[in-house]
Order: C-alpha cells, then sequence, then structure tokens
C-alpha cells in the first residue's frame, strides 16, 4: 500500500491503547493524518466535516456499555469513501458472527503484531476483505455456519435498545421511522419466540449480540 491523501481514525476508549495503535499507524507514514478519538460525538462531528475524505476507521469491538458495531451503519452514512477495520480481542465465535455480519473491510485480532497491520492494509488496497490469522483460526474451528437470525439492521436496533433507548430515540438515532422500528422489533421477537422486549433483551445477552 502507497502512501495516499487518506486519514486514519483509531477509535478506542482505551487511551492507552489508542495512542499506541496511532503511534504506530503514523509510523508508517501511509496517512495524510492520524486522528484518535474515545467519544462518539468528536467522531460524528469529524466524519461530518471530512465528509468527502477518504478515511481508514479502526474502530475498537468494545465500548463502554455497548459494542462499536452501530457505528459502522453510522459512519457509512456520514462518509461514503470510509474503510472500517475492526480492531478487537474477541474470541467468541458468536460475536465474530456478528461482526463479520457488518461486513467490514479488515478484521484484526488485537494480539496481532506490527506486519499483520502492513498485510490487512495491503489486502483492502487490492479490494479484497481482510481478516488476520487468529481471527480466521476461530472461524476455522468453531461451527459458524448456523445462520445470524438478526440482520445488521436488527442488530444495530438492538444495540440502542440494550442501552435503554425507547422506540422515538432509536428512531431518531438510526434514521429511521417509529413505524420502522416497531416492525424491525416485532420482527426479532417473533424470530427468537419471544413475548417482550425483556425476553428480546435476555435472549441477545445469552447469544452475545450485545
Amino acid at each position: 500500500m502507497k502512501k495516499n491523501d487518506a486519514i486514519a481514525i483509531v477509535f478506542d476508549d482505551h487511551l492507552l491503547f489508542a495512542d499506541s495503535f496511532s503511534a504506530l499507524i503514523e509510523r508508517l507514514e501511509l496517512f495524510k493524518s492520524v486522528h484518535t478519538f474515545s467519544e462518539e460525538r468528536e467522531l460524528t462531528h469529524f466524519l461530518i466535516k471530512h465528509h468527502q475524505t477518504p478515511i481508514y476507521l479502526f474502530l475498537d469491538y468494545y465500548l463502554k456499555q455497548k459494542n462499536g458495531l452501530p457505528l459502522i451503519n453510522e459512519a457509512r452514512r456520514l462518509n461514503k469513501n470510509i474503510t472500517i477495520i475492526i480492531m478487537s480481542s474477541v474470541i467468541s465465535p458468536t460475536a465474530i458472527t456478528n461482526i463479520l455480519s457488518y461486513s467490514p473491510e479488515g478484521f484484526v485480532s488485537k494480539s496481532s503484531g506490527f506486519n499483520t497491520i502492513l498485510e490487512c492494509l495491503t489486502t483492502i488496497s487490492e479490494g479484497e476483505q481482510y481478516i488476520s490469522p487468529t481471527i480466521s483460526e476461530i472461524v476455522l474451528n468453531s461451527n459458524l455456519t448456523k445462520k445470524l437470525l438478526f440482520s445488521a439492521r436488527e442488530l444495530d436496533v438492538l444495540q440502542y435498545f440494550a442501552r435503554g433507548l425507547s422506540i422515538a430515540q432509536t428512531a431518531e438515532q438510526t434514521h429511521l421511522s417509529k413505524h420502522t422500528i416497531v416492525a424491525h422489533r416485532r420482527k426479532m421477537m417473533a424470530k427468537v419466540n419471544v413475548n417482550s422486549i425483556t425476553e428480546l433483551l435476555s435472549y441477545a445477552r445469552e447469544q452475545e449480540l450485545i
């Protein structure tokens, strides 16, 4: 991968890792600039300001009281030139299936080394998805043939319900109508044969979807 005009963003609420990884990215000298954010509002404002700029977003999966997956759809909505690379220590096959359903351009284990990051960026620049060896091994050694019941959009809605947001608040956050949110909730409950949002969230937690 040659140096280009793209901007790199590291989004992680563990500041020590974020700062260290940002320094590593800067050493590659592949990006116009490298930025570190830990607050969703800061990231959103930056993406809006640079909505036409090619951006590589290195996104942590585990964030405070939630996971980072809803940010994928939001980031793609705000910047059509964004490349999403999930950086995570996740080892749960269910969580990995969940992450892959969002089709990130890259999925790298936090236990990876410097060469893996280079390999990831090179593979993505060639138009292919990159999954690091550690993640690939978990996929190969696990039974991930069972199709995920919920769509990426439904999983997105689930994240907001898990945070205690109302239907109206979830509609506002996802830029969907309240009727659409209600329809998503009804479909998800029917898929797992539960009768309340409490039961739905309990199922989602058991399956490590939220």
